[in-house]
């Protein structure tokens, strides 16, 4: 295939892709919202008892779906077919969508995207469904360390621009899902051209920069996601839903572990090409050295390497970043 060809090709499907993601970030959650809510109750504060009686009905459904992602993520990573996996994770973090949802009934709307945590808030102690969600902050709101650099940016913007937070935060929501767009565009662009140019993988344009520029946009959408749960939303009174940072953190390290897996795959396939691209180009964000070295420093104490590069080292790290997120939150 010609040169051209191949990078119109790239273009015209990236741009597609793109437009699917942005469309379906800003939009689509309202269009869902409005149609789900004709078809699930609205149970208001006197009516608590039928809303007790409704989730008991759908509590099979939220074991149910969260027994299948976890059986989708196992596979993935024990057959190597890493999009199971992804898949697996993507949904545990589809309930995010939720917050678009400004109703008092945690499941009303889109809300009912919350069934898939529902087994989570069963775990916590409560005479009524709601006590359980209000016990259950403690767990979502677990690992909200990962906050830390919208905070600092919110300061610094908010000191120049106060007395218009919520505003800020909108025009933030938007920026982040617009650059994340902008990235998975240029990221497909640069992958499907070297796919229908059979030249190898990609390692020019945003590659140079990152060597998973598609999974970076993933992180940085969903993390604009998070911080319009936290934010932008506005629940009603009554409606308080603490805002998820622990599932987007465990949906994070899958896609860093799956991303890390790829790269054992790579190195076997390219072996010296693959090493000598994965030296020089940071893995991930693009950050620079002197960060870079910081952030692996748990890896070489251990390990004394920079990257992991068996199955079970893998799983080592991320439960070691894991565990120290958690912890750091604790003081956050």
């Amino acid at each position: 295939m010609r040169k051209s060809q191949a990078m119109i090709i790239s273009i015209i499907l990236s741009a597609i892709f793109s437009y699917a993601l942005l469309y379906s970030t800003v939009e689509l959650p309202h269009v869902l919202n409005n149609l789900l809510g004709e078809a699930i109750p609205h149970y208001g504060v006197g009516e608590i008892e039928e809303a007790e009686s409704f989730v008991n009905s759908l509590r099979p459904l939220g074991y149910f779906c969260l027994t299948m992602i976890i059986i989708l993520i196992i596979l993935g990573f024990v057959f190597k077919k890493y999009k199971i996996s992804f898949l697996g994770s993507f949904i545990l973090f589809l309930p995010t969508f939720s917050y678009f949802a400004s109703v008092m009934f945690f499941l009303a709307g889109v809300g009912i995207l919350r069934i898939i945590w529902l087994p989570f808030l069963e775990l916590f102690p409560g005479s009524s469904i709601y006590e359980k969600i209000s016990m259950a902050s403690s767990l979502l709101e677990l690992g909200d360390i990962v906050y830390f650099p919208y905070d600092a940016l919110r300061f610094m913007l908010n000191n120049v621009f106060g007395g218009y937070l919520q505003s800020l935060d909108e025009t933030l929501f938007l920026t982040i899902i617009m650059v994340s767009s902008i990235i998975f565009f240029m990221s497909c662009t640069t992958w499907l051209y070297y796919k229908l140019q059979k030249s190898g993988f990609a390692k020019s344009l945003i590659y140079k920069y990152s060597r998973h520029p598609q999974y970076f946009s993933f992180l940085l959408w969903s993390y604009g996601l998070l911080v319009y749960d936290k934010y932008v939303f506005l629940p009603p009174r009554g409606g308080y839903f603490a805002p998820p940072p622990f599932f987007w953190t465990i949906f994070a390290f899958i896609l860093i572990g799956i991303a890390l897996r790829e790269e054992l795959i790579m190195i076997e396939k390219h072996r010296e090409e693959y090493e000598k691209y994965r030296s020089k180009t940071p893995f991930m964000m693009p950050v620079s050295n002197l960060i870079g070295k910081v952030l692996r420093l748990p890896v070489r104490f251990i390990f004394k390497k920079d990257y992991p590069d068996k199955a079970i080292e893998i799983i080592l790290t991320l439960t070691i970043y894991f565990l120290m997120i958690l912890l750091i939150s604790l003081l956050y």
